[in-house]
């Protein structure tokens, strides 16, 4: 009997079912997990594949299925801002390890949302995902856009007030009110918090938690309030014309890490002493809070965690369209470390 080659170039289910000695039928079966096959045969088919190194086409598959098995991610502004933005490099870890379990693939797109304002990104107009999955800074008014398309969309650290979609973000309202407890129990009576000036869902959120304290608290809202401001630069330079002052400001709530580490450079570079001078506080517990000096006190999120939630309930989303809407919050935790004072010990 003459002995069966396995050393092919480009191997088919027919070459399979050959050197199976199976039909066409039975390793279409095994491969697509039908019908009632045999533990051997299943095998013998399956050591077959990877023997000759054939791998079923996926496009052959998404066909017969009417699927993709790949997620969209939109990123705001432009997705290849995400390699350089550590907070969303370790939710994008989170991601791609579950979606990668459940064998989905992540297309980043090339989409600037500054230089194209009217029509949907081309992988959603011709359905090349099975869903999507959008971060960062949109417009209320481009989610409600996507929450008009035909396919699965969920929302990651954002979301939209009155519009049925999932969404993973973390509670920054209550973070906040948790944050400026902490300042007002260190003797802080003087506190300013900055935000950028663009709408955002988190930070109106954290901003809005700021402010409720500051009212549950009874302190001056004078003294104590939000200021939005274009560039880390200027809050630089409000913050060092406040200091000059006779009664200024003892602390500072930033918007998120990276803000209170370019915040806590410019004033070392101006000869600011931080915490003796003033308190600085930021959100998120990334390396920025590590690498600043004094170590950063903040808020930390579960990052990888978000990611991986947001892909478990979008892999529901597709799996069973009709389940419930999913708002899921991810917890947080205070992390006390140098750059706060304490007022009382003064």
């Amino acid at each position: 009997m003459n002995k069966i080659s396995t050393n092919l170039k480009n191997p088919t289910i027919k070459d399979v079912a050959r050197v199976a000695n199976c039909s066409i039928a039975t390793v279409s079966c095994v491969l697509n997990n039908q019908g009632r096959i045999g533990k051997a045969t299943k095998k013998r088919v399956l050591e077959t594949c990877k023997k000759i190194g054939y791998y079923p086409s996926a496009a052959g598959k998404n066909l017969r299925t009417r699927t993709t098995e790949t997620i969209g991610i939109l990123f705001y502004p432009s997705c290849t801002e995400i390699f350089g933005n550590i907070f969303y490099s370790e939710v994008m870890e989170g991601l791609e390890e579950t979606l990668t379990k459940a064998n989905y693939n992540l297309l980043l797109a090339g989409y600037d949302l500054s230089t194209q304002h009217d029509d949907l990104p081309k992988f959603i107009r011709e359905g090349y995902v099975d869903g999507t999955i959008l971060m960062g800074g949109y417009s209320d008014d481009f989610k409600e856009k996507l929450n008009h398309t035909s396919i699965p969309f969920l929302m990651l650290d954002t979301d939209i007030a009155g519009v049925s979609l999932d969404s993973v973000t973390s509670d920054g309202f209550r973070a906040i009110m948790e944050l400026t407890s902490y300042l007002y129990n260190q003797g802080h009576r003087r506190i300013i918090m900055f935000r950028h000036k663009f709408t955002n869902f988190n930070e109106t959120a954290r901003c809005m938690g700021f402010e409720a304290q500051i009212r549950q608290l009874g302190l001056s809202e004078e003294a104590c309030k939000v200021i939005a401001v274009d560039t880390d630069e200027d809050a630089v330079n409000i913050i060092l014309q406040n200091l000059k002052q006779k009664i200024s400001a003892t602390a500072v709530v930033t918007i998120n890490d990276d803000q209170a580490f370019h915040i806590m450079k410019g004033l070392q570079e101006a000869g600011v002493n931080i915490p003796e001078q003033i308190s600085i506080t930021g959100y998120d517990d990334t390396d920025f809070a590590i690498k600043s000096d004094p170590m950063l006190t903040t808020i930390r999120i579960d990052r990888k965690r978000m990611g991986e939630e947001g892909a478990k309930i979008m892999l529901q989303r597709i799996n069973t369209p009709d389940a419930p809407l999913s708002k899921l919050i991810i917890p947080f935790q205070l992390i006390e470390r140098q750059s706060v004072r304490n007022c009382f010990n003064v």
